[in-house]
């Protein structure tokens, strides 16, 4: 899937069971392989996982989420969250250097 200019982003929230052995780097490789899946981390907090994801619709994100995250043995819980407006993303030119914030001792 090649990145479009109207592709859908998501960030989803994962709680999992870790697994005897492997903790939670089984699911979590199992998870990194799917073509939709942008970045994988464990985190701490409230859930195990943050997955960064896009596709080509929010239907197409949403199925991802039900058909293929949520269905994987040790996974709890999701929680998406669709970006709607990006205001500052490595590599993206929201703003010019003119008008950063000034820092000062």
């Amino acid at each position: 899937m090649s990145a479009k200019a109207n592709d859908v982003r998501a960030v989803i929230e994962l709680k999992i069971t870790p697994q005897r052995e492997s903790g939670f780097g089984r699911i979590a490789e199992k998870i990194s392989r799917f073509e939709q899946v942008e970045a994988c981390f464990l985190m701490s907090g409230a859930y195990d996982l943050l997955v960064f994801v896009k596709g080509d619709s929010l239907q197409d994100v949403a199925q991802f989420v039900a058909q293929d995250l949520a269905t994987i043995d040790g996974v709890l819980s999701t929680a998406t969250h669709f970006m709607l407006k990006t205001y500052k993303s490595p590599g993206a030119a929201g703003f010019s250097a003119d008008e950063r914030l000034a820092v000062t001792p």
